[in-house]
């Protein structure tokens, strides 16, 4: 059952990807075609038009109503989410290389101001599955603690055990990550897309599409796509989807895609990220962030790394 499981995630994970991927993610898709397909998406809306720089307010803009629903997200997950656990599969291109998927259990908990003084800070920890070379790492971060910086157990099949405290953005965390930990989940995700819209709504060039009725891992969603048709250094992407959860408002799915190198050539898959088996206000306790817990195996006594 779970090598099924598995599978499916895999295949899913293709499915979105390959809309606008590069030959190589095609290949993986045709490999890992047995899973579970979405179910089609409906054309809900589409915004397209040339406009000169302005105010990344302009309400006439294409990318304004994907700015209204990314806020609206936002203002939900703020003020119903407390904590959740998930899986996230997640696909990222760093240094020029396109990795693997990689296979991650995530427990996060967002920070909360109790009554009084009490305040629960923001905390995550990830547990890494596959594929072989991070199975077992694990990494613990909780906002305020340890000097800010996070606890990782180096998984893969060597040293697997070796534990480190690290900073989150440093050249060691970063090395195989295109973000730190501290941008990990669904309200970080929100931030970060409506910090990319209100840039690009600056400018012209864009094009925006919304579908209703996609499915991601059961959760049916609105389906947001925005292309930048030319180059320009003002813009981070070719083309971006994000699926958003109609019930919940979160976001479960997102993938980014640079332009082709050649003329006719397939966008370059950026990054991916997928989220399946969410499980939300699951109560998640101090005991979910403890270093000592016995189910996380971090060594009792960890090295300090000087890496900046």
């Amino acid at each position: 059952m779970a090598r099924r499981r598995n599978a499916w995630l895999v295949s899913f994970a293709l499915v979105v990807a390959t809309t606008c991927s590069n030959a190589a993610v095609q290949a993986e898709e045709q490999q890992a075609s047995k899973g579970k397909k979405n179910e089609p998406a409906e054309k809900l809306a589409s915004f397209t038009a040339p406009f000169p720089k302005q105010s990344a307010r302009r309400t006439d803009h294409p990318l304004y109503p994907a700015l209204v629903l990314a806020e609206d997200s936002l203002e939900s997950i703020e003020k119903n989410i407390d904590d959740y656990t998930c899986k996230i599969v997640r696909r990222e291109r760093i240094a020029g290389k396109l990795g693997k998927y990689e296979f991650i259990n995530a427990k996060v908990r967002h920070e909360q101001q109790a009554e009084g003084d009490a305040q629960t800070p923001f905390s995550v920890y990830l547990q890494f599955d596959k594929p072989a070379s991070v199975e077992g790492r694990a990494a613990l971060f909780i906002d305020g603690s340890h000097g800010g910086r996070v606890l990782v157990r180096r998984g893969g099949q060597r040293m697997a055990y070796m534990t480190t405290y690290i900073k989150p953005d440093s050249r060691l965390a970063m090395r195989e990550n295109r973000y730190p930990i501290t941008d990990v989940g669904f309200k970080r995700l929100v931030q970060r897309l409506i910090e990319v819209i209100e840039n690009d709504m600056q400018y012209d060039e864009c094009e925006v599409t919304f579908y209703k009725g996609a499915k991601v891992d059961e959760r049916t969603c609105t389906r947001i796509e925005v292309v930048h048709p030319v180059e320009r250094d003002h813009f981070t992407f070719h083309k971006a989807m994000v699926f958003v959860d109609d019930k919940d408002k979160i976001p479960v799915g997102y993938a980014s895609f640079y332009w082709p190198r050649e003329a006719g050539g397939k966008p370059l898959l950026l990054e991916e990220y997928i989220y399946t088996d969410v499980d939300l206000n699951v109560g998640l306790l101090d005991k979910d962030f403890d270093r000592e817990n016995p189910d996380y195996a971090f060594s009792r006594d960890p090295e300090e790394s000087d890496d900046e």
